[in-house]
């Protein structure tokens, strides 16, 4: 999908990778564009005393229209990938965009953009503000009805928090990260933040870990209760592998994700065994995380789960590292770290590992070389052209932040 500006209509308009035109929302770039106004909805009490929504034509500036063009873009964009893809199964994409629920529209203003991408508020708030403009025309034309869009009350922190600027270091040392574990209320965020740190698994990818054994075309893998009869039967295996679908990763433009086989070791399939037997609801549902409070009681968690499963114990552990309550010695918590660090921090260690076993130094490590390439697959980065993407390279950074702490201890 792309958003190109025609000079024939002088507005944006948005077509598919075939060039065929997507009607609606270029049709809505050429009004908002033409008559440089959108409808917003107001409150107001009608003739009878009732307090009715009705929809009024409000001035938009030039910066405006083309914030509206983008942001839209941007979630057309997203529609596009949400059903190539194969997120989620109610058939979502660009034809039926317009009927799109509430819900579907809610979770992509908040799971999406706040907790997966990063939007502050400023930008969740544009982002609602353009997708309002849109429906609205929508509703007043008579494709679809009008939408409540908002941030959800729990996520507004975290995009407050999203406001601050980066600067914390994109690393977190095995101590730090024992600290962490060790503050998690339940062994289920334990293993939310492990799956992360000794893993390298996205918030979204935990929907992947699954109870019962499945199927991939024809093959069949292993489910985590396979995992722990083989535990059980093995009692010297110490690593055990588990195929993650690609339909529960990071999708990519015109494909699914990339799946991958995630390495168990040991230690941590016992502590998932813990938690199956001991702390999961016992409840028939396909996912092995599920939620135990009573108004969601056996229903998989939700994909940023374990974003603010990190949110809520990073301020447990801030709380108590300014009292001076943890070790004085070692690296220190950051209030801008973000669940996604555990996930680099697990990369880091990877190619630090393999770069050292091998005997090179990290830095001159190249991104067609075995170390690069394993893990490129281990975090689940694309690497069909024989080489590891960019993405890859932010290890080699954090390496000279790994050594940094090594020295120091």
């Amino acid at each position: 999908m792309q958003k190109v500006r025609s000079k024939t209509f002088g507005c944006a308009v948005y077509v598919r990778d075939d060039l065929s035109l997507v009607i609606l929302p270029s049709l809505f770039s050429y009004s908002i564009s033409r008559s440089g106004s959108y409808y917003v909805s107001q409150k107001k009490i009608n003739k009878n005393g009732f307090v009715a929504n009705t929809m009024e034509l409000k001035d938009a500036t030039l910066k405006t229209r083309r914030m509206v063009e983008d942001k839209l873009g941007n979630f057309l964009e997203w529609v596009e990938k949400y059903s190539e893809g194969r997120i989620g199964g109610d058939g979502l994409n660009l034809a039926n965009h317009h009927n799109a629920d509430t819900s579907i529209l809610n979770s992509y203003i908040n799971d999406v953009l706040i907790a997966e991408r990063g939007a502050s508020t400023g930008s969740a708030v544009q982002h609602i503000m353009a997708l309002n403009a849109y429906y609205n025309y929508l509703a007043v034309t008579g494709f679809t009805d009008a939408k409540s869009l908002m941030i959800f009350a729990d996520m507004k922190e975290i995009a407050r928090a999203n406001e601050i600027p980066r600067t914390a270091v994109k690393y977190l040392t095995p101590e730090l990260r024992s600290i962490l574990y060790r503050n998690a209320p339940s062994i289920r965020d334990e293993l939310l933040l492990k799956t992360a740190g000794e893993l390298g698994v996205r918030s979204k990818e935990n929907l992947g870990f699954l109870v019962e054994d499945f199927f991939v075309g024809n093959s069949r893998y292993p489910g985590l209760k396979s995992l722990f009869e083989r535990a059980e039967r093995n009692p010297k295996q110490q690593e055990f592998e588990y195929f993650l679908q690609g339909k529960y990763s990071k999708s990519k433009r015109r494909k699914g994700g990339e799946s991958r086989v995630l390495f168990i070791h040991r230690d941590l399939l016992l502590r998932m065994r813990d938690y199956y037997i001991n702390e999961r609801p016992d409840i028939k549902n396909k996912s092995f995380f599920v939620n135990a409070a009573p108004g969601s009681y056996g229903t998989s968690i939700a994909e940023n789960r374990a974003t603010k499963v990190f949110e809520k114990i990073k301020r447990v552990v801030l709380r108590k590292q300014e009292n001076g309550l943890l070790p004085e010695r070692g690296q220190e918590l950051d209030k801008n770290h973000s669940y996604h660090v555990l996930r680099h921090s697990f990369g880091t260690d990877m190619f630090f590992g393999l770069a050292d076993g091998r005997g090179v130094r990290y830095d001159d490590v190249v991104s067609t070389s075995q170390v690069y390439l394993t893990v490129a697959a281990l975090m689940g980065h694309s690497a069909a052209d024989g080489s590891a993407p960019k993405t890859t390279a932010q290890y080699i950074r954090s390496c000279h932040l790994k050594t940094k702490y090594m020295q120091d201890i």
